[in-house]
């Protein structure tokens, strides 16, 4: 940990607040609360042969995560089963990219250094243990032999000439290399004996569902045909329900959709966190009732309410370790956590001084009715005109309540959508009468 970190005054040895996506380790498998039967779905959904899984859901609910360790169980109960079967987790998740050919290299490259990563896997399976030496030499040397033609490369009848050259996309092409992977994939699992667990996360980052079609549809022949490899899409605002084409539906399944976390599995998520990193010593900043109340607050987004509780971490440090005074208890936290976001929420309502009583009462609307909405949904929010409905999202964007979003649906068009701070200013206000109507 950095020398310069607040943790250790707190008595943890890492941060308890990361929003840093849960790894596919047994960390990450100790520290995922309250998604047991969503896990067990997904690795039966992995582990049946024919289309891939999808999953969905809000942004911040934590589809990487559940992803992640869902994949690393699957290889811890592989290697307890000594069946013969392997599923491993790719060393990497996967955005779209407006670059595939960038795109398809990365995928071979991590595909690659999966096998070489867990290459002592195989024997403990009960498998073949595949011959990857070469392929490190190979991959991870600054210079490496680039093989013409053939696609014979790490012992697979590699015949063909060639010569040193930088370890570059481009290089990938020239040399063989997905044909060598693919090669390798076939040799390593044979027939239907488990794979690799490939995630292509945040679809939503591509925009417009057309968009996202269109990216699909040129990797469809590319890497998601590739032998013993089982991927995931995933993405929020239904945007993989969307991008799902009839020639799609043969490949990905309909999603699964990934609700928040009950408030119950927040207390124990949290407190798993505290438990882990810290001991009876440690002095939780944001406890485990604390987070509660703020992931209530914040619209039980959880990576929003993981933000939030490091941000309090670093005033309650400033306030007392800096200044010598003891650290409050449990209680006290609790107490000031509530009076600190209060705080925040009524900032925020002083500086959208400037908007308007009808405004205030749309913006509560908005959030009644989810957060988000359509410029083309005026006259659901009882406008009269729609240039009275814009001038009233501009104000709140102004205040950084609301935020201005391209429409999955079509790019020329914007969604308007609520803040983390909007949230904790609607909060307070149902909550506290402080904002109002």
């Amino acid at each position: 940990m950095s020398l310069f970190s607040i943790w250790p005054a707190f008595g943890f040895s890492a941060n308890p607040y990361s929003q840093d996506t849960l790894g596919a380790d047994e960390t990450g498998d100790q520290l995922l609360v309250g998604r047991d039967g969503e896990s067990y779905e997904l690795q039966r959904l992995i582990g049946t042969e024919g289309s891939f899984p999808t999953l969905e859901g809000p942004i911040g609910v934590g589809k990487s995560s559940l992803l992640e360790v869902t994949a690393y169980r699957m290889r811890k109960a592989c290697l307890a089963a000594k069946q013969g079967e392997l599923y491993i987790p790719a060393v990497a998740r996967f955005q779209p990219a407006s670059d595939l050919d960038a795109l398809e290299a990365e995928i071979y490259r991590v595909i690659a250094q999966t096998l070489i990563r867990y290459a002592s896997d195989f024997e403990d399976a009960g498998l073949f243990r595949p011959n990857v030496t070469e392929l490190n030499k190979w991959l991870n040397a600054s210079k490496y032999s680039s093989w013409q033609g053939g696609g014979g490369a790490f012992g697979f009848e590699a015949s063909s000439g060639g010569g040193e050259e930088g370890n570059t996309g481009e290089g990938y092409t020239k040399s063989g290399f997905p044909t060598a992977i693919r090669n390798l994939l076939t040799s390593a699992f044979g027939e239907q004996r488990g794979g690799i667990v490939c995630i292509l996360d945040n679809l939503e980052l591509v925009e417009t569902v057309g968009a996202a079609r269109t990216t699909l549809d040129r990797l469809r022949d590319r890497v998601f045909n590739l032998p013993n490899v089982r991927w995931v899409l995933t993405g929020s605002r239904g945007i993989v329900s969307r991008a799902r084409t009839e020639r799609l539906s043969g490949i990905f399944q309909a999603p699964m959709r990934l609700k928040p976390l009950e408030d119950a599995s927040t207390v124990e998520a949290i407190q798993r966190r505290i438990t882990v990193f810290g001991s009876d010593a440690s002095h939780p900043p944001v406890t485990p009732n604390g987070f509660t109340f703020l992931y209530a607050a914040l619209n039980s987004n959880l990576r929003e309410a993981l933000s939030t509780s490091q941000e309090f971490a670093q005033w309650v440090h400033q306030e007392y370790v800096v200044k010598g005074a003891a650290i409050p208890d449990s209680s006290e936290l609790d107490q000031l956590l509530e009076v600190w976001l209060f705080e925040r929420a009524n900032s925020a309502y002083e500086d959208a001084s400037r908007v308007q009583p009808r405004n205030w009462r749309f913006f509560s609307d908005l959030c009644d009715a989810g957060g988000r909405a359509n410029a083309s949904d005026w006259l659901s929010f009882d406008f009269t005109t729609q240039q009275q409905y814009g001038s009233a999202v501009t104000q709140l964007a102004d205040a950084n309540l609301v935020v201005r979003e391209t429409d999955p649906e079509d790019a020329t068009r914007k969604v308007y959508v609520v803040t983390a701070l909007g949230r904790l200013v609607y909060f307070f206000r149902s909550r506290f009468q402080q904002v109002p109507s």
